[in-house]
């Protein structure tokens, strides 16, 4: 037998619909984001935009939180006449509106009529012994149509998510990279950097060294008088080379930084390998590779299978370790299945002659383990999926777990022949006098559990 959707639903989603509908019109236009998950009586929130001097759209981070209620038989309607109608409100939705920070709008969609009615939640509504209170709609004053402005309708303007009147730790998601004192610039025979790539791969020069070849130049951190002979016999003109300060370097006029940030890459791809974490050219991503033939952890749903094949360590913010999943199978109905890992892309950017990385927290899907996922759609939907469920907090929680996964492995690059490091630094943290408004309070001390504890997010 088929499954069969309500008449109900079909009714609430018109209402979203329409309401879309008008925010997609509205003079500035309305972004209106769906709630997917924690509907505890607000279905989304809408942002208001301004157009620019250069005449782009703008988002403004001001917002106000929707409540949408979508009715064909008002069964939660009465007193209704021609200019006014009551809407019927339990006591839980007002006690949770009450406690809201942010202001609450109602919109109340009637299907039959294909109209739209908006009124703000007053803050301190008087509760009644009663399980139900009556919220009174004009229907002139609180009508949404193609003309209204909505600041004017509910009589509220839209309120900043920054909060002025708190504090936040901000974890800074860029890190210092601390180079050598010197680089070290020899003349090269061979002008053509694929003619050196041949020459090592021909006579298995490995582990090559770390390079970047310039016209008739290499530049490079390490020492070659140490290296193999046939490269010094066929590439290097002669074995002395001249030192550079890296300061020095950095400050001339032409591509030395593009030259160090190769370099350094290539320290970064070694070792990242070592800790089975592999590139992937086609969506320019890192990513967590499977260390396990079977299965570590496997949790059982109805017509669906999670099965674990990677944990790594991580820790919360009161220092307590633990374990993440970042690699899991997922079968449904026995026959469709698909592998998550957790990964991540790297940037570099120079900031006053310095050299930071970023991690940006990235998802690779794949049908094996290795291979990516073939079919485009069924990953932009998986990825749509995650960008309507995974919010601040889970953002936050990946740029935790990859902080800690590196700083717990003490991870610094060092040279094998000679005592000089690249490093690493930690994550810079912040103190700063301003903030994003919770939703309310409840909400508060849920997100503050949730930061405290390492989500898997899987």
């Amino acid at each position: 037998m088929g499954k069969y959707v309500s008449e109900q639903h079909i009714t609430a989603e018109k209402g979203v619909s329409k309401f879309q509908s008008f925010c997609a019109n509205h003079n500035p236009i309305l972004l209106f984001r769906e709630e997917t998950k924690h509907d505890y009586g607000i279905d989304g929130e809408v942002e208001i935009t301004r157009k620019t001097i250069n005449g782009k759209i703008e988002a403004t981070s001001e917002i106000l939180k929707i409540q949408l209620k979508s009715t064909k038989l008002k069964g939660y309607i009465s007193s209704e006449d021609e200019s006014s109608f009551d809407f019927i409100a339990n006591t839980q939705d007002i006690d949770y509106w009450n406690e809201h920070i942010i202001p609450v709008i109602l919109v109340v969609y009637f299907e039959n009529e294909d109209k739209l009615y908006a009124k703000k939640i007053e803050k301190g509504m008087v509760i009644k012994k009663t399980k139900t209170h009556k919220i009174t709609f004009d229907k002139e004053k609180n009508l949404l149509d193609i003309n209204s402005d909505f600041e004017s309708v509910v009589n509220q303007k839209f309120i900043s998510r920054v909060d002025f009147n708190t504090s936040e730790i901000l974890f800074i998601n860029i890190h210092k990279i601390v180079l050598p004192f010197f680089v070290r610039e020899y003349k090269s025979k061979l002008k053509n950097p694929s003619k050196i790539e041949t020459l090592i791969k021909e006579n298995e020069l490995y582990p090559k060294p770390k390079y970047v070849a310039v016209s008739d130049k290499i530049y490079t951190f390490q020492d070659l008088d140490g290296y193999n002979k046939i490269f010094k016999e066929n590439v290097v003109i002669d074995k002395s080379c001249n030192q550079i300060k890296t300061k020095d370097f950095i400050s001339r006029k032409g591509n030395e930084k593009n030259t160090l940030v190769w370099i350094v890459k290539q320290y970064l791809n070694e070792e990242l390998r070592k800790r089975k974490i592999f590139y992937n050219k086609d969506f320019d991503r890192y990513y967590f590779g499977v260390t396990s033939q079977t299965p570590i952890e496997t949790k059982n749903r109805d017509n669906s299978k999670t099965e674990v094949y990677r944990f790594e360590r991580t820790k919360g913010k009161a220092g307590n370790q633990s374990k993440r999943s970042v690699v899991s199978k997922y079968t449904y109905y026995e026959t469709s299945s698909f592998y998550k890992h957790l990964g991540f892309q790297l940037f570099f950017e120079w900031i006053e002659s310095e050299l930071y990385i970023i991690f940006e927290p990235k998802y690779l899907y794949t049908e094996d383990g290795k291979t990516p996922l073939k079919n485009k759609e069924r990953v932009t939907r998986l990825t749509n999926q995650l960008k309507q469920s995974e919010r601040n907090v889970q953002y936050i929680n990946h740029v935790t777990f990859l902080r800690n996964f590196f700083e717990l492995s003490d991870w610094c690059i060092f040279y094998e022949s000679e005592n000089i490091k690249i490093e690493i630094k930690q994550t810079h943290r912040e103190k700063v006098n301003f903030g994003i408004k919770e939703d309310s309070k409840s909400n508060m001390s849920q997100s503050q559990e949730e930061n405290n504890i390492q989500m898997s997010l899987f």
